[in-house]
């Protein structure tokens, strides 16, 4: 344990060190704008992608709906045309 605590406390600089460095950087460069994050600026929309969300839903709906009329027809083919008396007749 001490070896691998003296292996993570090996650093050329101190943590105080770095956050005066950071925040004196972010000072110098007017809020650092490069080191933002771009998912930020995102819409809600965006973030969540819901525009393919959607694409893939009317494509898993448009898959369901043609593998429900092949399977029609193929069991109409297997069984024969047997037609479902409506209650209105």
């Amino acid at each position: 344990m001490k070896r691998v605590s003296r292996l993570l406390r090996d650093q050329l600089t101190t943590p105080k060190e770095r956050a005066v460095y950071w925040t004196e950087y972010v000072i110098r460069h007017k809020g650092a704008p490069q080191l933002k994050c771009p998912a930020a600026e995102l819409s809600w929309v965006e973030f969540l992608m819901l525009d393919v969300l959607a694409v893939l839903l009317v494509v898993l709906l448009i898959t369901i709906y043609f593998l429900y009329r092949i399977f029609r027809v193929i069991l109409a083919k297997i069984f024969g045309h047997q037609k479902v008396k409506s209650k209105l007749e």
